[in-house]
């Protein structure tokens, strides 16, 4: 099948959802109450069987009302408020943190894709309307939550526990399925607005849909919505609190001496060049004795602007009373652009990894005989003896003359197809699909290779760039032109063929045996072309058969003693890989009623996900990041000639694996209760133990912990190659591996070839290897300016390999009570989830360590409670909700903290904040048309503006220090949202 016929199938029927279940209207996630009967024809997230709801597992829910309930702007934040995923309040993708140090993998494209109990985006499945969409980011393993807008989502549903058994890779922690609204005869217009301090973002929606021949054997229509989004980006400087890396005040390093103005140094001391100048008579007298420090997120944005154009469709037709045809389609376009570092080095002005020396004759330099009467150059003695060697060295940043990094994106996201459905004899029914879709990223990032260096003969080292126009625009040009830009493209083309049948085989005492089977066929590939010589087009396809029995064993009329009803489901699932072999993965459920209103339930069985098409190819993404560090940032037990080294660099091999990757593997089991009171009608309690081991997971250990950390905690040694100058006993131990056996490195380079294929144990091989990067032998090529290899302290892999293990235990909890009062209707909710266990070992041969309540690992406690009011009055529906969000506090590896930090800013403190909306919704109270079908929203997230708690965070993105975790801490403070809406 082509994408022609997925097509010519996009006529006709919404997918085969609807809402299932009653839902609670505060805001909060709700547990669907499940004993209820299910309309035979909807097929709910969790499982194949039509008219049947999830078995062994709680299938949690946001609806239309709940999604409003929350205030807010973004779909992806109303879903991050769901139990197992809890990023609470006005949630953002934020630059900086030790847990976002992969994020410069991913390509910076600031996609929201939900990440269920923080096993990373790629552990958790998204689908639309039941089916796959294409993936999202440079690796191909994420979907963006805001691809629709709230107003067009029926409901989206979650399910936490492993779903491979019926949707095969990437279920491995659980699945979100986005339910589009079905068709309707509809006019409706929204439009909204978010502001916060130092940020603002809008949206337009416009929502119009038609239906037919309802009640007919020819009803159909179709609803279709378009949105138009812009947000503004959010710059460091909006939070210098927050995005500062001068961590002297808590006993940690300075901030940088690269500075603007810049410091003059001699003899390893820093004289700081003045301010208020142009540099044009500055003098050996004028310079000052103690150092200027910078703040390496001058200049920086850490949320990018982004400008975003979205349309979807959702469709149905009856042709007769037997068939029916569905589909659905999407585009989404956005521009993506941010200022933001490469790496710690961004703007750095170096000369192979050495401060540049600005000789005497650059006519702005105080050595200059021109800024003297009578040409005779006087000052303090060890300046003048600096001088009298010919130059100056100069630590001096560029960011004011040419300004930052910057990178710019355009994404683009369609997908569409359909099916149609079948009603056959004996109560079964066939459905058949098809899906394309298409991922389209090009993108530009400046400055890639580093800084460019200026002329040093004739370039003002020496003005005030804050006050003074100290470089003009030609002579900015002139040096961004003698940089590196990166300019890639990756495409990501998917289509998914699928059909399935399911139907009653006959009847038990407790109801109908119900089986479903089915086959879907996979076909996808990735393109990733780049400047730097990179051109890879990966294929695959995968043949899946999986099959699910639906056994209800004792029904409520059964009269079994303590047991009031009883079910169980077993699914099963083969999926045939053409690049990453075969895999089986079975399920099994069972729910037990003991009582009405009293049901307990249980499920166990095997995900996995296989090695996305970037993660496998060693070319991709291919390249070494050089990071400037002093010698005192690692550990003296480790290294003591560094202490005393000064300035040095640590470089990082990245890229993609050696095309040995194994699939990623988990084993997930759960029991759980849920309590319905029938005489406590409104009351919902829930609670369900989860318990997970997750295997072989794909990443690079060392690049997602920071270079410094990696060193200094020396566990991932099999992953760093030492220089033996400077760590003589561990070099001796030095790996090959990704070095010496990666096809990226050009073995006819003399440097590389000295080196390839050996263990890098003496000097002479680790200078080779650090040649070998410096002259252009690997392919990607490097990534900032070239340092000598005797001032390189490691060379540390960012290579992806099968890391770790992760065994983690749980409960999910989620309370819920509606009722109505004289004064109005009230609902009181609470979810939470308490981790127990969350046990790690990072890489292959580490042991397992209690990471919960560390820092980039989840927390023991996290919950969101919620109380909402709501009162029908004669212009119509008026609502109260207020959200308190609390985050226990945690803790950071004291390994982990910068090299003089005492250890009393281990401990993390707890965080909670308040949330707040307000809304009306008029309805059909008011006769008067402007004002018929009006909603109004206005909510404040972080009501009283509370900061995130500190954490001296060393390895924050590509090297620069913050003082937050943006895992779980907002920089955005207090944020207003606001939505009107209009239904014609």
């Amino acid at each position: 099948m082509s994408r022609t016929l997925a097509g010519l199938l996009l006529c006709g029927a919404s997918a085969l959802t609807a809402p299932a279940f009653a839902q609670q209207a505060s805001g909060d996630a709700a547990v669907a109450p499940q004993e209820e009967e299910v309309d035979q024809a909807i097929i709910v997230t969790g499982t194949r069987i039509g008219g049947v709801a999830p078995v062994g597992s709680s299938l949690v829910q946001l609806g239309q009302e709940e999604m409003q309930g929350t205030g807010l702007t973004s779909t992806a934040d109303m879903l991050n408020t769901v139990p197992s995923i809890l990023r609470l309040g006005a949630g953002d993708n934020y630059a900086g943190g030790q847990a976002q140090q992969g994020n410069t993998l991913t390509a910076f494209t600031f996609g929201k894709s939900p990440n269920i109990r923080g096993l990373g985006p790629g552990a958790t499945l998204s689908l639309v309307n039941s089916h796959r969409v294409p993936y999202e980011g440079a690796n191909m393993n994420v979907f963006d939550g805001d691809n629709y807008p709230s107003q067009m989502i029926q409901r989206i549903d979650v399910v936490q526990d492993g779903g491979s058994a019926l949707y095969g890779a990437d279920a491995i922690a659980g699945t979100v399925n986005y339910i589009l609204r079905r068709p309707e005869t509809t006019l409706e217009v929204y439009g909204g607005y978010r502001k916060n301090d130092g940020q603002q973002g809008w949206y337009v929606t416009g929502i119009g849909g038609l239906k037919w021949g309802e009640g007919s054997a020819m009803e159909g229509g179709f609803i279709a919505s378009y949105q138009h989004s812009y947000q503004d980006s959010f710059e460091a400087s909006a939070r210098p609190d927050l995005y500062n890396d001068d961590l002297s005040p808590y006993g940690g390093p300075p901030p940088s001496l690269y500075a603007a103005p810049g410091n003059v140094v001699v003899n390893g001391r820093y004289y700081a060049i003045p301010a208020g100048q142009d540099g044009t008579t500055i003098k050996l007298a004028d310079l000052l004795s103690s150092p200027r420090y910078f703040n390496t997120w001058t200049g920086i944005e850490v949320i990018p602007r982004i400008k975003a154009d979205r349309f979807a469709l959702n469709a149905e037709q009856r042709l007769t009373d037997w068939l029916r045809l569905f589909g659905d389609a999407l585009y989404v376009r956005r521009e993506v652009a941010i200022n933001g570092p490469n790496s710690s080095t961004s703007n750095r002005v170096t000369n192979f990894g050495q401060l540049p020396l600005i000789p005497n004759s650059n006519p702005f330099s105080p050595c200059n005989p021109s800024h003297y009467p009578g040409g005779v150059v006087t000052g303090p003695a060890e300046l003048l003896a600096a001088c009298q060697t010919g130059s100056l060295a100069v630590a001096y940043s560029t960011v004011y003359d040419i300004g930052s990094p910057r990178r710019t994106a355009t994404t683009k996201t369609w997908s569409y197809g359909g099916g149609a459905e079948l009603s056959l004899p004996y109560d079964w029914s066939l459905i058949v699909s098809a899906y394309a879709g298409t991922y389209d990223e090009p993108s530009l990032t400046t400055q890639s290779g580093g800084a460019p260096a200026p002329n040093f003969a004739t370039f003002n080292f020496f003005c005030d760039p804050t006050a003074f126009a100290c470089t003009d625009s030609a002579t900015a040009q002139a040096i961004l032109a003698g940089g590196r830009s990166l300019e890639n493209y990756a495409k990501h083309d998917m289509q998914v063929y699928a059909a399935s049948a399911s139907g009653k085989l006959f009847t038990l005492p407790g109801g109908d045996l119900k089986l479903a089977v089915g086959y879907e066929r996979y076909e996808g590939s990735l393109l990733v072309q780049n400047n730097f010589g990179g051109n890879n087009l990966n294929k695959r396809t995968v043949s899946s058969v999986f099959g699910e029995l639906f056994i209800p064993i004792v029904g409520p009329d059964s009269n079994v003693p303590a047991i009031h009803r009883l079910e169980l489901n077993i699914s099963g699932r083969i999926d045939d890989y053409s690049d990453a072999g075969s895999t089986s993965n079975p399920r099994i459920g069972a729910n037990w009623w003991p009582t009405d209103g009293l049901k307990l339930f249980g499920s166990w069985g095997t995900s996995f996900r296989a090695p996305g098409l970037a993660d496998n190819d060693p070319f991709s993404q291919t390249g070494v990041i050089p990071g400037t560090v002093m010698g005192n940032q690692i550990s003296s037990a480790i290294c003591t000639g560094c202490q005393t080294l000064g300035m040095a660099a640590i470089y990082q091999a990245i890229g993609g694996a050696n095309r040995n990757l194994s699939p990623e593997t988990s084993e997930t089991y759960s029991l759980g209760a849920e309590w319905t009171p029938r005489n406590i009608p409104g009351l919902i309690v829930s609670a369900k133990y989860w318990w997970l081991s997750y295997e072989g997971q794909v990443g690079a250990p060392a690049f997602a912990v920071g270079t410094v950390p990696a060193i200094n905690q020396q566990i991932y040694n099999s992953q760093i190659i030492y220089n033996p100058t400077y760590f003589p006993t561990l070099a001796a131990d030095n790996p090959v591996a990704f070095f010496g056996e990666f096809p990226t490195i050009d073995q006819g380079n003399p440097a590389c070839a000295a080196a390839f294929g050996q263990a890098v144990n003496t000097q002479a091989l680790f200078d080779a290897m650090i040649n070998c990067y410096n002259s252009g032998g690997e392919r990607g090529g490097l990534f900032g300016p070239p340092t000598a290899a005797n001032r390189v302290l490691a060379l540390v892999s960012g290579r992806r390999i099968n890391a770790g293990k992760t065994l983690g235990k749980g409960i999910d909890f989620n309370v819920s009570y509606a009722f109505d009062s004289s004064i109005g209707s009230w609902n009181l909710g609470a979810v939470a989830s308490y981790t127990m266990d969350w046990k790690v070992s990072p890489i292959p041969g580490a042991a397992l360590v209690q990471e919960v309540n560390q820092l980039g690992f989840p927390l023991t406690w996290q919950g969101r409670g919620s109380v909402g009011w709501q009162q029908n009055f004669g212009f119509g529906r008026l609502f109260i909700n207020g959200f308190v969000n609390y985050r226990n506090g945690y803790e950071i590896d004291a390994a982990q903290l910068p090299i003089g930090v005492p250890a009393s800013y281990a401990k993390i403190d707890s965080y909670t904040t308040f949330d707040l909306t307000l809304g009306v919704d008029t309805g059909d109270a008011l006769g008067w048309m402007p004002a018929k079908g009006l909603n109004l929203t206005f909510s404040i997230q972080n009501l009283f503006d509370t900061d995130p708690p500190l954490v001296v965070n060393q390895a924050g993105l590509a090297g620069s220090a913050i003082r937050f975790d943006p895992t779980y801490g907002s920089p955005l403070g207090r944020v207003f949202q606001v939505h009107l809406g209009k239904k014609f």
